[in-house]
């Protein structure tokens, strides 16, 4: 798709979102490919109920909240820049496009965090895969304002739709899509490698303790509370 196209379709998809979401998607889903899929439109809340607003989204803090299932876990947060549309290349060639940051300043984003080599997740208990914002680097890889994974090095850019950076990901982080209506934030799909079922596959077991059954592990969410990682993840492990 070349710019002329790109903003084209852009302008057709913010009249849709205005006019129905279920529109939205489909004119989203018909230019990525089949990269993208729409899931229960959930509104994203604070931890007292109340929607989330701009101004709470602080720059660089890392928040988590669970979409589009109950048990799959996003993040959240504020770049403190803005963040344009990119095309996300993969490996065996393709790409789609991912529409860059919402909000005033086009600076907010969403990624599944679940990371795609070895889909290790925020848990209750520990994160290996965490955001490092610019002034705190990786010791181990000096980087920084990237999504690194511990547990075997995966190292993602959220300024460039999940892109891999470096380390074993074969794919991107999947993006989540944001919309934003009269200053309240929703999610309504999923941009990217959909990885849910291996996800699900390999955590039945800990899924089902967490969550007392697989459906309910599996329930799709129609509301998403969005708390900073370290009010849910005991150890956030950084390396």
């Amino acid at each position: 798709m070349d710019r002329r196209d790109f903003i084209m379709t852009c302008g057709t998809m913010a009249v849709a979102s205005m006019l129905e979401p279920s529109l939205f998607s489909r004119v989203l889903a018909q230019q990525q490919d089949g990269m993208f899929q729409a899931y229960k439109k959930a509104l994203l809340v604070k931890p007292d109920g109340t929607p989330i607003k701009e101004e709470d989204i602080k720059p660089h803090v890392n928040y988590v909240f669970f979409y589009p299932y109950a048990s799959t876990p996003c993040y959240l947060i504020n770049l403190g820049e803005t963040i344009p549309p990119v095309d996300v290349k993969l490996k065996d060639g393709k790409s789609y496009k991912w529409m860059g940051g919402i909000g005033s300043k086009k600076s907010i984003v969403a990624y599944s965090a679940i990371c795609a080599h070895q889909w290790s997740y925020p848990t209750p208990q520990y994160s290996f895969i965490n955001y490092y914002p610019p002034d705190k680097p990786s010791e181990t890889t000096k980087k920084a304002g990237i999504i690194q994974c511990c547990a075997h090095l995966a190292l993602y850019d959220p300024k460039q739709g999940g892109s891999v950076i470096d380390g074993p990901a074969d794919f991107p982080l999947a993006s989540i899509v944001l919309q934003e209506e009269g200053g309240r934030f929703f999610a309504t799909g999923v941009l990217g490698k959909d990885q849910f079922q291996q996800f699900f596959d390999n955590f039945r077991t800990e899924l089902r303790q967490q969550y007392g059954s697989t459906a309910k592990a599996r329930e799709l969410v129609d509301k998403c509370i969005v708390m900073e990682v370290d009010k849910y993840v005991q150890a956030v492990v950084k390396c």
